[in-house]
């Protein structure tokens, strides 16, 4: 014991803080770095995971049902961003007790520049688009409407559903504009209107 007082005497408690204290700030500064990435990639991933939702619409009755899609964090690119959306006569065990027709208009906001195609079923290649037009309302606000008249039917005597998938193009030409469009979010409402069939 006495050993080790003599040697801690003989250290200078200045120098000694010195070269412990810089090393130990060092540690922290990158153990806060590192987590700082972790937090980082975490929550992309939880972005890109969250780009594609799958939008489910049930139609067991006459009327209009309507989802959002709100397209954020994206960046210009080769390929479509791409989202999936179901029609169905049926909800659980219950069904439309009437034959069904319906159609689908698709509202955008148009703040960023991006291109749409619609696909029904799983390896169609018709864009089923009929009109693409855009208007203003009072205040000046742009919205893109994408139309689909070829309305489709769905009888009440069996459970049917329709898959379409959205595409969204961010084309490359934007790359060098792509900081303007950085945190900017672009809404698409996807409204499926349903009539009975006479």
């Amino acid at each position: 014991m006495k050993e080790f007082k003599r040697v801690f005497k003989k250290i200078n408690t200045h120098d000694f803080i010195t070269f412990l204290f810089f090393p130990i700030l060092l540690i922290v500064t990158l153990i806060a770095i590192r987590s700082f990435e972790f937090t980082q990639a975490r929550y992309e991933s939880e972005v890109e995971m969250s780009v594609a939702p799958n939008l489910a619409f049930f139609l067991v009755d006459v009327g209009t049902e309507s989802g959002t899609i709100k397209l954020a964090s994206m960046v210009p690119r080769e390929d479509a961003y791409t989202y999936e959306f179901t029609v169905s006569n049926f909800k659980d065990s219950k069904r439309a007790n009437v034959d069904l027709t319906y159609s689908i208009e698709i509202i955008t906001t148009t703040n960023m520049p991006l291109d749409f195609k619609i696909y029904k079923g799983v390896n169609s290649t018709v864009d089923e688009i009929d009109s693409d037009t855009i208007t203003t309302d009072a205040n000046g606000v742009f919205y893109r409407h994408l139309v689909i008249n070829d309305v489709s039917t769905m009888p009440y005597n069996a459970n049917t559903t329709d898959t379409y998938t959205l595409w969204v193009y961010f084309s490359e030409d934007n790359v060098g504009n792509a900081e303007a469009y950085a945190g900017v979010i672009d809404l698409v409402d996807i409204k499926i209107n349903a009539e009975q069939v006479v």
